[in-house]
């Protein structure tokens, strides 16, 4: 019956929201039992602001069909049918564009930006429209607006607002983050794509997930698919490895075993690196054509291991949507980074790297990165994680206290950038004693500060020629890069 009543009236509906506030006349309202509060509460300030219709898990009190004449619709789950009513709203837009999904502990927002820009890399060098679009933590580009990313993953609305737009832009492609937030709480419900791939699984979100497990599962159910879609999964990842044939077009990768995909011969090249594509088996592109197995070297600027995953990840994604060899090899030759991707702020007497590490798998990647390099010691500028538990805080310590001592010469400096951080990310007194008390037990000698100018300060006041200093956290330390090159400028008044 609420499904009979819901489509006779969707497309009446003049907008769709969750927050009774953001209510108009003509919208439909999904009553969401949230984590901090219950959208059931707001049913009444809804139909007061003009509400059209509203849907609800919870049973109607005594059959209650309407309130004020408005009909009250029993759905099964909330969230996924705002998801669907979202995406129903403005017209499926997900049907017209490729949508290329990303999900994994790390690697998702350096992968997103490396397809982004090889797909874009041929138009923009021939002053030509953009082809793809972009949706991830660090911004959003729809192919007319470009501003920060909110959410990893969006919520269902944003999610279908900015496929729509992207649509409308005339983009043929968009690479997006999916999180295991947007996918447990089913922002990407309604949602189709073309490509899916798993970067890796590693200990993360124990803010969402109750266990490990069930956030393995998550990731699992969002790479199942039995379309003919290409599905890429990283066979190194101890998870990811262990789920078998998920798909039915699913394509290995690897750097230590022969897979579908894999690299090796893997070399320096200045501050980045070289290695062998190899493409173990026949790929059936986009519109169906066949690039048999062959062998192609990749030059590239970006240091680390884990950046080889990405850009076998990147390389098979552009040859499924037939992108040459040769401008593939071009793009890669010419991409400089990321920012807050082991990125590199200063590299002149001494270096500055900046990355957002912020969980065991991307400091462990990070880690192996650096102690790659040649330096005389390393000075770590670390913020803890903020609003996340007190679990992944000791994970994190105990991660950084197992590879910091491997270098011979170091020094933690600690912050909780009380001054700059947003109070969605604020650090709790017990994830702080969490931290430092497991910093303690690991007999690592270390410095905190509960401010972030001062513990960047201290890193310029000891840092000597042929040193690096370290950048590494969550969204806390996005500003660090730019406030210790401000004060290295002042210190030194250049230009």
């Amino acid at each position: 019956m609420a499904e009979r009543i819901a489509q006779e009236n969707l497309l009446d509906f003049t907008g769709i929201t969750c927050d009774s506030r953001k209510v108009k006349p003509g919208y439909a309202f999904v009553a969401i039992s949230g984590f901090k509060t219950d959208g059931n509460k707001f049913i009444d300030e809804a139909v007061r602001n003009g509400a059209k219709a509203i849907f609800t898990e919870k049973a109607p009190v005594k059959r209650q069909k309407y309130i004020d004449n408005i009909p009250l619709i029993q759905v099964k789950n909330a969230r996924e049918y705002l998801a669907f009513l979202a995406a129903h709203h403005h017209d499926h837009p997900s049907k017209e564009i490729n949508l290329i999904g990303i999900t994994g502990t790390n690697g998702k927002t350096t992968t997103t930006h490396l397809i982004y820009h090889l797909l874009n890399y041929n138009v923009i060098n021939n002053s030509r429209k953009k082809l793809a679009g972009l949706i991830g933590t660090i911004n959003v580009d729809t192919g007319k607006n470009i501003f920060p990313g909110k959410l990893t993953t969006p919520d269902s609305i944003t999610l279908q607002e900015y496929l729509r737009e992207m649509v409308d832009n005339g983009l043929k492609y968009a690479c997006m983050e999916v999180s295991s937030h947007g996918i447990k709480l089913r922002r990407i419900g309604n949602t189709r794509f073309t490509v899916k791939v798993g970067t890796n699984i590693s200990a993360d979100h124990f803010d969402l997930h109750p266990d490990l497990n069930d956030y393995i599962q998550v990731k699992k159910d969002f790479l199942k698919d039995n379309s003919n879609i290409p599905v890429l999964i990283n066979q190194d990842n101890k998870y990811l490895g262990s789920f078998g044939q998920i798909a039915k077009n699913q394509i290995n990768y690897s750097i230590n075993n022969k897979s579908d995909v894999y690299a090796d011969k893997i070399e320096k090249w200045g501050r980045g690196q070289s290695f062998l594509y190899h493409l173990n088996k026949n790929l059936i592109s986009e519109n169906e054509q066949i690039t048999k197995p062959f062998v192609l070297k990749i030059m590239m600027n970006l240091p680390g291991e884990h950046n080889i995953y990405n850009a076998l990840i990147a390389v098979t994604i552009a040859l499924y949507y037939n992108i040459s060899m040769d401008l593939i090899q071009g793009f890669f030759e010419n991409f400089r980074g990321i920012w807050r991707r082991l990125e590199f702020v200063y590299d002149k007497e001494f270096t500055i790297i900046d990355d957002c590490a912020h969980n065991p798998g991307s400091y462990e990647a990070v880690f192996t990165s650096i102690s790659r390099l040649n330096f005389n010691k390393v000075i770590v500028v670390n913020s803890l994680r903020g609003n996340r538990g007190t679990a992944i805080n000791k994970k994190n310590a105990d991660i950084i206290a197992k590879y910091i001592r491997k270098f011979n010469k170091h020094l933690l400096i600690t912050t909780n950038c009380n001054e700059v951080v947003k109070e969605i990310d604020r650090v709790s007194l017990e994830e702080e004693e969490t931290f430092i008390h497991t910093l303690y037990n690991n007999n690592l000698v270390f410095e905190h500060y509960q401010l972030l100018h001062p513990a960047l300060q201290r890193a310029l006041d000891i840092v000597e020629k042929n040193d690096i200093i370290l950048l590494l956290g969550p969204h806390a330390m996005d500003r660090a890069a730019v406030m210790i090159m401000e004060m290295f400028k002042n210190i030194y008044m250049l230009e």
